[in-house]
């Protein structure tokens, strides 16, 4: 009896060990496949391999180094679009939607001296026929081109730290390939840029090129930000880009954005106190800090007030004074909206961007 008892015993230890063991193996396979998958996203954005047809030559849009029109040092505004489809073809198929294109227009609209260059971050075809599109890009000054993100980096001080693929683990690419690539183009070039999702409603000229606006009381956004292409603010985007390298967290949204600004500003102003940043440029050697209702009047959970008619007439009030207005698009909207509509989104973009809302048809995307 004592011999089956230890017999027993003995087997299911064994048993045990084994499903411990295959527990392991499973989980390993599963984290080597997991290694062996994740690099494979960044071929999305490199320079496509196949040979496009005849039809599709000329849709495809110019790799921004090798294009003969080159965006003016500092006197660019840049938008950037970070999406890449990653199917069987090799090429995106740009599709902006009215919201942002809107967004491109009123700087166009805006800034008639200043080029308006959309950055692409995969190899893309635009659409042969898009009417929003074919509107937005009735300004002269408004350009698209391809980005490929590594030649772009060549020479800056994230060269290196780019080839690592450590950009591409993470669950927010999208996001901080933006937060990337607006860095290098104002390393590169100097100028402006904007969101997407943010609406001009007047130009953003001024003394002072190098700029950037507080999104709270507490806290900067990095929906605008202004540097100059040399001296001062070549110096800046040298240590943004130093920044996002050195500490840059791939799971957490805001850390290579809006907290890499405000890490940079506390160090740069000797306070974290973005009141005191504001007040007095001098602080900061000369850098602007916006206050809260130059861009960011309404806040996120305000956000409905842009689009509910019954708040118009309180939201066009507060926005009077500001130079635009960001209406935080990574959060849920019901699009479409009809043009026809009392909101005070609707009533802005008719101002600011009236091609293409007229474009859009009875509703607006």
């Amino acid at each position: 009896m004592f011999k089956v008892s230890r017999l027993l015993i003995c087997c299911i230890s064994w048993r045990r060990r084994l499903i411990f063991l295959g527990l392991i193996i499973a989980s390993s396979l599963l984290l080597i496949g997991k290694i062996h998958r994740e690099p494979k996203i960044y071929h999305c954005y490199m320079d496509a391999e196949q040979k496009p047809n005849s039809n599709e030559k000329q849709w495809i849009l110019g790799d921004i180094l090798f294009t003969k029109e080159k965006p003016k040092p500092g006197r660019t505004i840049f938008f950037v679009e970070s999406k890449c489809n990653c199917s069987d073809s090799e090429y995106s198929i740009l599709n902006l939607p009215a919201h942002s294109a809107c967004a491109i227009e009123s700087a166009a609209l805006h800034h008639p001296t200043y080029d308006v260059f959309v950055l692409v971050a995969c190899p893309t075809i635009r659409q042969q026929t898009d009417p929003i599109l074919d509107a937005m890009l009735s300004y002269k000054n408004v350009k698209l081109r391809y980005v490929n993100l590594w030649r772009f980096a060549k020479g800056s001080p994230i060269e290196y730290w780019l080839t690592k693929e450590d950009l591409f683990r993470t669950k927010y690419l999208m996001v901080h390939i933006s937060d990337l690539m607006r860095l290098l183009a104002l390393y590169r070039y100097g100028g402006i840029y904007l969101d997407e999702d943010l609406i001009v409603f007047r130009a953003l000229e001024h003394d002072n090129p190098n700029f950037m606006g507080a999104e709270i009381k507490i806290s900067i956004g990095n929906s605008v930000l202004g540097l100059a292409p040399d001296g001062f603010g070549h110096m800046l985007a040298e240590l943004f880009l130093n920044d996002f390298q050195r500490n840059y967290l791939g799971n957490v949204w805001a850390h290579n954005g809006p907290r890499l600004m405000e890490r940079i500003m506390s160090r740069l102003c000797g306070t974290s106190d973005v009141a005191a940043m504001q007040k007095n440029s001098n602080l900061c050697h000369g850098v602007k800090v916006f206050n809260v209702s130059s861009f960011y009047e309404i806040n996120w959970v305000e956000r409905s007030h842009f689009f509910d008619e019954k708040y118009a007439n309180e939201t066009m009030k507060r926005l009077e004074a500001s130079f635009g207005m960001h209406t935080w698009n990574h959060m849920k909207t019901k699009w479409p909206l009809s043009v026809n509509a009392r909101s005070a989104y609707i009533q802005l973009a008719k101002k600011h961007c009236p091609k293409v809302v007229a474009a859009s048809g009875k509703y607006f995307t």
